[in-house]
């Protein structure tokens, strides 16, 4: 009837040292911790299965607080532009590569990781006469043919409220779009229902492989119709137990009030979400001065201070709470000024994601405010080959500040916006703990193993409902564990990276096992 797990370091996370030797779980919940015998003693015959875990650890499973669950899916499926070092062999996988509606499409390039740049030519050449994407890593950057772009109805002149149109010194178009001006794109990648929940079974798949049973989840407004979107979510977190926590896009709000979707207990519903401004890579993170290796530009304002206050005014009036992606310390500091003047209901908290470039002067006006952080700690590996570039020395000192965001008092969520970046929760440890990555060294903003494994297990279901029953492992709560093959604790360094996942367990089910001799 039940699973007695010895022999092993589980690690609770209720505090940063506690460890109980043995767990027994019945069916979907953990019954009690203890020593072996104890346990032995007290269930008897309702122990059927002994599991000797020669030494393992066991953690509560991971939670991905922020995470694109469909666009990752998607994503896993389509040509990976980051795993090739030239652009001729990436080419060669993008015209091999079937399209999708119509739609080619490759995720994920990084200009600084390939011999040489992409470029409308070299899109064009590829595809003469069907629609072509390349996503940058970030997506905030998206390079596309000229079929699509004459598709999308753009001109070189076109302006676009909170994004632009890439020009070239000529004045023409050089095919690239930012931010706001991506937008059109949405409805031309749209998902079915099948296809969505193709999607999403082939990121949980894939997430599990990771550890990670639960994501707090940002895309309702990119895959379709919100209800067809919904009734994906529906389908898959009911078949397979996943839990999804569901930021609503500003775009969608409206329509999502007006259904009043019913849900399941596998999905809960979270923060309006919206967009101040872009990302570092490709520029369009917005400083509070030039670019550091281009000082004509300070990034891109995805909404004015005046459209963000009518954002948070709306999302109040609907009594949601706002969770804005600002990776710049102006777009910081725009947020920020919104939320002093409209703070959260009382009991609730809003969420600022990413906070990469913090000045001093706003983590003291964090400190007064409800929030949550959503952090991204493997950026740090993600951006070390360009960060200086684009911030300069100075800056870089205000940028990837875990311990300062920390010891502001708010809740810190880790996630790892993937498809930005991979979810391999093992890495986004490794960043934070030892705080270098190319040459960026942020030791002085490293957290400790405990704080960091505590943004993907206990943290996460703090900002939900889900605390009381997730997130840690006690008695009562969800039989939702993960088994490594070496504790994180006793890790320094890359030996952190190769610590294998043994097993993942999700309601007391084993949904991952990469070695079946354990049992």
């Amino acid at each position: 009837m039940g699973t007695l797990y010895v022999n092993g370091v589980i690690r609770t996370m209720t505090h940063e040292n506690e460890i109980q030797p043995a767990m027994f779980v019945e069916e979907t919940r953990i019954i009690a911790m203890g020593e072996e015998g104890t346990l032995r003693r007290r269930f008897g015959r309702r122990v059927t299965t002994i599991v000797d875990l020669n030494g393992k650890a066991v953690y509560p499973a991971f939670t991905d607080a922020h995470i694109h669950l469909i666009g990752y899916g998607e994503a896993i499926g389509r040509v990976d532009a980051s795993s090739y070092a030239t652009l001729d062999e990436l080419g060669k996988a993008f015209v091999q590569a079937e399209a999708v509606n119509g739609l080619h499409v490759a995720e994920g390039y990084d200009e600084t990781k390939l011999d040489r740049a992409p470029t409308k030519a070299w899109l064009n050449q590829l595809f003469p006469t069907e629609p072509a994407l390349l996503k940058r890593t970030d997506r905030h950057t998206v390079l596309v043919n000229d079929v699509l772009f004459k598709q999308l109805g753009y001109k070189a002149s076109t302006v676009i409220e909170g994004g632009k149109i890439g020009l070239l010194e000529s004045g023409e178009a050089d095919g690239f779009l930012y931010d706001a001006a991506i937008e059109p794109l949405y409805a031309l990648q749209s998902g079915s229902v099948e296809r969505n929940k193709a999607s999403l079974r082939s990121a949980i798949k894939n997430l599990y492989r990771h550890g990670i049973i639960a994501a707090h989840t940002e895309d309702l407004a990119y895959h379709g119709e919100l209800s067809e979107v919904l009734q994906a979510y529906r389908e898959v977190t009911e078949e397979t137990g996943f839990h999804a926590h569901l930021l609503v896009h500003h775009l969608v709000v409206d329509q999502f009030i007006q259904t009043n979707p019913e849900l399941p207990p596998t999905l809960s519903v979270g923060a309006m979400k919206l967009f101040v401004d872009g990302a570092l890579g490709g520029r369009t993170a917005l400083l509070g001065r030039g670019y550091s290796d281009d000082a004509t530009t300070r990034g891109i304002e995805v909404h004015s201070p005046e459209q963000l206050e009518q954002l948070v005014k709306r999302a109040r009036s609907y009594g949601f709470t706002v969770a804005a992606h600002v990776i710049g310390d102006l777009a910081i500091e725009r947020f920020v000024t919104v939320l002093e003047k409209y703070p959260a209901p009382k009991g609730t908290r809003d969420r600022i994601i990413h906070a990469t470039v913090v000045r001093p002067e706003l983590l003291a006006r964090i400190r007064k405010l409800p929030v949550l952080i959503d952090v991204q700690p493997v950026f740090l590996l993600d951006d070390a080959d360009f960060a200086q570039d684009r911030l300069g020395l100075n800056r870089l000192d205000w940028a990837y500040r875990l311990k300062s965001l920390a010891e502001t008092g708010a809740l810190l969520c880790g996630g790892s916006d993937a498809p930005i970046s991979d979810p391999d929760v093992r890495r986004a440890l490794y960043a934070a703990t030892t705080g270098t990555a190319g040459n960026i060294n942020k030791t002085n903003e490293v957290l400790s193993m405990y704080e960091a494994l505590l943004l993907f297990t206990k943290n996460p279901h703090i900002a939900t409902d889900t605390h009381g029953r997730k997130g840690m492992l006690l008695p009562g709560y969800d039989a939702d564990f993960v088994i490594f093959e070496q504790d994180f604790y006793l890790l320094r360094g890359e030996d952190i990276l190769r610590n294998q996942l043994v097993e993942t367990v999700q309601a007391g089910k084993t949904v991952f096992q990469a070695d079946p001799v354990l049992r």
